[in-house]
């Protein structure tokens, strides 16, 4: 399958500016960008009008079911969120029920532009399912399990991994909760798990002050130091939220090439804190971008996680010359890519066809002077007209084609959150 994207805006995000011209996709990979001779032979010529093509947004946390619990509850704490109300409610989750909370996510990440995630749930075959149908990339966390067990969590990490097929959109990883979910021989026998199995590691951590005190009391060490001398940080490893992070720890993170994800809508929102996006970067750490569930969120919008990373990171320390538009949109995309491990990110030859389609005629668009500004601090999720995976068109104005359609999702879930509030 051949397909040309002609007079487009394509965002160069080595050099931070628009150039005007086409990209031909072959099957899932990107041939050529910019200006070059036209085969007369693409099965599809898409003319983008002047309009913004873009790498697709690499949304690096979520918890992607949690769709069925968006508004389950909100204006709570983290631990009174978590503890008291979500998760007694994903105990009440089938397979199914995950699979259709798992579509329903696709489906407004397509919508927004989102063309990879890092998934961190249960029911992994449900969710599997759903990703290999639709035809969106991610990384799936196989973890180490939050009840007790017949066997070891080796062995249950090593089922997990099984149901992961040969397939180029979707790779394993290894999800730990978190140090206070996850006890110490668990969090050690995943270090073990990922020796073996050559596999990646990622964490929420220091999410909470409350996670951070409890770890100093309990252990005298913060849980990054905690971690790294469990040889957490030994691997590939990304860490979700990294907010209560002392110069020591940020130290540690660089040493070890450690990545992080923020996720300012659900850290504001449950009162946990602001990461020091500014300081991290000083540092030189691969910052990326996440939505984290939901339920917490409440939506999958990395425009809208762009603009709070942009103007949070600004007020936090009361400077409004840090974190440009270029540095959150390459938060957004290929530092994403990189942290996942994925051949993606950026619209150049070689690289996987992960492509979003900007629709910039549109009153907050203009005047068009600015246009990479604008995305991040203009920009809405709702002016995605096309997105593309793998070189594959998911979502095309109004249309998906990933697998399920619209009105089976919409009332799949609608039965389930029925379900979850009579039970």
């Amino acid at each position: 399958m051949r397909i040309l994207f002609k007079n487009a805006k394509i965002l160069d995000l080595e050099n931070g500016l628009l150039i005007n011209g086409a990209v031909e996709i072959e099957n899932e990979i990107i041939t050529n960008v910019g200006e070059f001779n036209l085969s007369p032979n693409y099965d599809r010529e898409i003319d983008c009008l002047g309009n913004i093509l873009m790498p697709g947004f690499v949304n690096t946390h979520c918890h992607t079911p949690m769709t069925l619990l968006r508004s389950f509850k909100d204006d709570a704490t983290l631990n009174e969120w978590l503890f008291d109300n979500i998760l007694p409610a994903e105990g009440k989750l089938s397979p199914s029920d995950v699979y259709w909370g798992q579509y329903l996510g696709i489906m407004e990440s397509v919508r927004a532009g989102i063309t990879t995630f890092e998934e961190g749930y249960f029911h992994n075959p449900a969710v599997c399912k759903a990703i290999e149908k639709s035809g969106i990339r991610a990384r799936i966390g196989l973890g180490p399990a939050m009840r007790k067990m017949d066997i070891t969590n080796i062995e249950y990490m090593g089922n997990e991994a099984k149901i992961i097929k040969n397939n180029s959109l979707i790779k394993p990883v290894c999800f730990v909760h978190s140090i206070y979910t996850i006890n110490q021989q668990a969090i050690e026998e995943s270090i073990e798990f990922t020796n073996q199995a050559n596999m990646p590691l990622s964490i929420h951590l220091a999410e909470t002050e409350k996670e951070v005190l409890g770890c100093k009391k309990e252990r005298n060490k913060t849980p990054v130091e905690y971690l790294n001398e469990l040889g957490f940080f030994n691997k590939q490893c990304l860490c979700y939220h990294s907010i209560h992070l002392n110069d020591s720890d940020m130290n540690i993170l660089k040493e070890k090439n450690v990545s992080v994800t923020t996720c300012p809508s659900s850290n504001i929102k449950l009162a946990s804190g602001i990461a020091p996006i500014y300081k991290l970067q000083q540092k030189g750490i691969n910052i990326t971008i996440g939505t984290d569930g939901v339920a917490s969120n409440n939506s999958l919008d990395m425009f809208k996680e762009m603009f709070l990373v942009a103007t949070l990171s600004k007020v936090s320390i009361n400077r409004t010359d840090v974190v440009s538009a270029l540095d959150v949109l390459k938060m957004a995309t290929i530092n994403g890519a990189k942290a996942l491990d994925f051949n993606s990110g950026e619209i150049k030859a070689g690289k996987q066809a992960d492509i979003i389609l900007i629709d910039i005629n549109q009153p907050h668009y203009y005047p068009q002077d600015n246009l990479i500004s604008h995305l991040v601090y203009a920009g809405k999720s709702s002016d995605v007209y096309l997105t593309m995976v793998n070189g594959k068109i998911l979502y095309e104005n109004g249309k998906y084609n990933i697998g399920e359609t619209p009105i089976d999702i919409y009332n799949n879930c609608n039965e389930i959150r029925k379900k979850l509030k009579n039970s």
